[in-house]
């Protein structure tokens, strides 16, 4: 039986103190017809589920993928296909350039590029304004704009979501081979736009994305099976 890691995207819901399950236990549904088919894996990263964050003050993609190479080395697992969600893509893509770069991936809503209205743009300071700058940054995502990302963030992940949320990551896709990735969107996706990536990618990328019709950012809750089937065909 091939095997499939998950890594999940940013929910504010599953942060570490928030839950008392896995990062992964929104989408259990999705899990368990996958184990119809796959080993599965399906770490939390620190700071959500039942993984403690680290003691620093920030991360950036990096790290995590990082976690997720010392998570496959501790375990001693082999590992056919990474499972990259909403924010897990961005981090299923880094992995693969720092890691292994043989590694095939399903990327499933991945938040390769985001709608504007997700990323709010702050004016530029000297490096030594920068405390300022990000204190009041904080306190008008969290008091004015009630991002909840942040209002339910430890100081750790506010940094972290920060150093995250505007990063683009289409044209570190194209450094890799088309046929390596399966990119799964659903059509109403209200995080990341599908048109934008399919206008955005090359004409070989564009032959590796699927569009579920009707499906939300959630396509893995709300259209199960159709995701399963993709995934299925992507590896045989």
């Amino acid at each position: 039986m091939k095997s499939i890691l998950l890594i999940h995207g940013w929910d504010y819901d599953n942060y570490y103190g928030r839950t008392t399950d896995e990062a992964w236990n929104n989408r259990m549904k999705f899990i368990k017809e996958l184990e119809k088919y796959y080993k599965v894996y399906y770490p939390s990263l620190p700071g959500f589920g039942k993984t403690k964050e680290p003691n620093v003050k920030e991360w950036n993609l990096d790290d995590f993928a990082n976690y997720i190479n010392e998570y496959i080395e501790e375990n001693n697992i082999k590992v056919d296909y990474i499972l990259g969600y909403s924010f897990g893509g961005a981090v299923a893509v880094r992995y693969k350039k720092i890691f292994n770069e043989n590694i095939k991936e399903i990327l499933c809503s991945p938040a390769l590029i985001r709608n504007e209205n997700n990323s709010k743009k702050f004016v530029k300071t000297p490096k030594f304004l920068d405390p300022i700058r990000k204190w009041i940054r904080d306190i008008y995502l969290i008091k004015k704009v009630k991002v909840k990302e942040m209002v339910y963030g430890t100081k750790f992940l506010r940094n972290t979501y920060q150093n995250i949320v505007r990063i683009k990551m289409l044209d570190e896709l194209e450094q890799f081979n088309p046929k390596d990735f399966q990119l799964i969107y659903g059509s109403e996706d209200d995080m990341v736009d599908p048109n934008k990536v399919l206008n955005t990618v090359s004409k070989d990328f564009k032959n590796r994305i699927a569009i579920i019709k009707g499906g939300s950012h959630d396509i893995a809750n709300t259209h199960t099976k159709e995701v399963i089937d993709i995934i299925n065909d992507f590896t045989k």
